[in-house]
């Protein structure tokens, strides 16, 4: 329901230069038959980067210009001021809420707002090891095809996971199934389980990247939030990668996109 708000916001936040999108370069990198996208960040992009104020949390308060939509009671939808692929929306609390607790029913059920089509992509980074740049609860979406979701549903990943896969998207169930992952993943201690569905706000997880579709969720736990000065949050592990030099994109083709996303994992 946001998208065709999100076009408008978007067109005024240009206007008012308050959206500043990465340019970068791609390229497709094919990789045992996978084509991952890659992308370079351009000189222009660094320019809009320090061009941007730096606050302790971009979210509290939000910047005006960023606001798309209410998201239910707790949460609102935002702009990412600084997009790759744009639209790049954002889910966050009202109030902050440590981005490494455990998510709740109702942050699945403002996340789940967002998709009305195949081709959304959200993603969620619990930590600063899992990829996250802010602490503050924040989901995130994208309109993106996914290089590796043929390796995804075929149960194909060489690293730890779990997958669900759903015939239709609710908040509810996405809740149980991702109770469910942080007890069969080992993301949170076992003694902040309880039986009852509830967990303990103060419970901080193990660093963990959710992806999420209209039909799927995969949950990955993280080791490592980079190797060789490249970084990988959520987004990597749908097959899309951002780096700062073409040489690491140079690096990162000849050590193995597959590789790197199972040594960030915990193998």
């Amino acid at each position: 329901m946001f998208w065709k708000k999100a076009e408008k916001v978007v067109e005024q936040a240009l206007v008012n230069n308050s959206l500043l999108p990465i340019t970068t370069e791609a390229c497709v990198i094919n990789e045992a038959g996978i084509d991952y996208f890659g992308h370079v960040v351009t000189q222009n992009a660094e320019r809009k980067f320090q061009s941007g104020t730096k606050q302790d949390n971009p979210f509290l308060p939000y910047e005006e210009d960023m606001f798309v939509d209410n998201a239910g009671e707790s949460h609102v939808c935002l702009l990412n001021k600084f997009p790759v692929l744009s639209p790049h929306l954002l889910i966050c609390s009202r109030e902050f809420v440590p981005q490494t607790s455990p998510l709740e029913l109702q942050d699945f059920c403002a996340w789940v707002m967002g998709f009305d089509s195949d081709n959304v992509l959200g993603f969620y980074n619990s930590g600063t090891i899992a990829g996250a740049s802010q602490a503050h609860r924040h989901m995130q979406l994208v309109q993106s095809s996914i290089p590796l979701e043929h390796a995804i549903i075929n149960h194909e990943l060489p690293f730890k996971h779990h997958l669900y896969q759903f015939d239709s998207l609710s908040g509810e169930r996405l809740y149980l199934c991702y109770l469910a992952g942080l007890r069969e993943l080992g993301i949170l201690d076992k003694n902040g389980l309880t039986n009852d569905n509830s967990l303990p706000s103060e419970q901080e997880c193990k660093p963990y990247n959710l992806l999420l579709t209209k039909h799927w969720m995969l949950m990955i736990p993280r080791s490592t939030n980079q190797i060789n000065d490249v970084f990988a949050n959520g987004i990597n592990y749908s097959g899309r990668f951002l780096v700062k030099e073409p040489e690491q994109l140079a690096w990162l083709k000849e050590y193995g996109m597959m590789q790197f996303l199972k040594d960030c994992s915990q193998g």
